[in-house]
């Protein structure tokens, strides 16, 4: 009866064992069954369900769509519907942030490569959308991972995550201009987490 509810209990908390290509790497020292830290170091402070994570669209809107990714996990789907709806193509941070400007929208951006903007996005568990490969592309920046890792969602493959160190990521994004923008909502709580029974296992 034991095993049964647990396995119903996980399978309610939506627990994954193994996200995008990575295989989950454990915690050591989790504190208890109540605990809200994670049991996988490779996840991100911001973890994005599929149904948020919005793919590329109309021959190439890279940026609205990391945006739109943006605005749904921090609770501003209505928005996200409307800047899908009615934009496309080629933009930049100051595109969207005039956008959001015109909806009302709380944000923040910077466009001359300051870190403390990232790392105060992954502190305070909020996605940004940024400039990506040499400026030519736009994704998702979910946070730094207890691994040291940064993680993305790219839009072209929002099936997956994607990791990468925090150096070459850090390199990379100054190369594509050193430009991100977040809303200044929040994100929904991570996902209840329990304790392994023995590395890798569930109770």
């Amino acid at each position: 009866m034991r095993a049964i509810f647990s396995s119903l209990l996980l399978l309610l908390c939506g627990c994954e064992l193994q996200i995008g290509d990575s295989p989950p790497v454990a915690v050591e020292g989790i504190r208890g069954p109540d605990s809200s830290l994670c049991p996988w170091k490779n996840l991100p402070p911001v973890e994005i369900p599929q149904a948020f994570r919005d793919a590329n669209y109309g021959g190439g809107s890279c940026m609205w769509a990391s945006f739109c990714t943006t605005l749904r996990i921090e609770g501003q789907n209505a928005a996200a519907d409307w800047v899908r709806h009615n934009y496309s193509g080629a933009a930049g941070i100051e595109d969207c942030a005039r956008v959001a400007d015109g909806l009302g929208l709380d944000y923040a951006y910077t466009n001359q490569g300051d870190t403390d903007f990232l790392e105060w996005c992954s502190r305070t568990r909020r996605p940004a959308a940024i400039h990506w490969a040499g400026g030519s592309h736009a994704v998702t920046f979910c946070g730094y991972n207890a691994l040291g890792e940064a993680v993305l969602i790219d839009n072209n493959h929002t099936e997956r995550y994607e990791r990468i160190s925090k150096a070459a990521f850090l390199a990379e994004w100054r190369n594509s201009g050193g430009r991100a923008i977040t809303c200044v909502y929040w994100s929904p709580p991570r996902r209840p987490w329990y304790v392994p029974t023995q590395e890798g296992v569930f109770p």
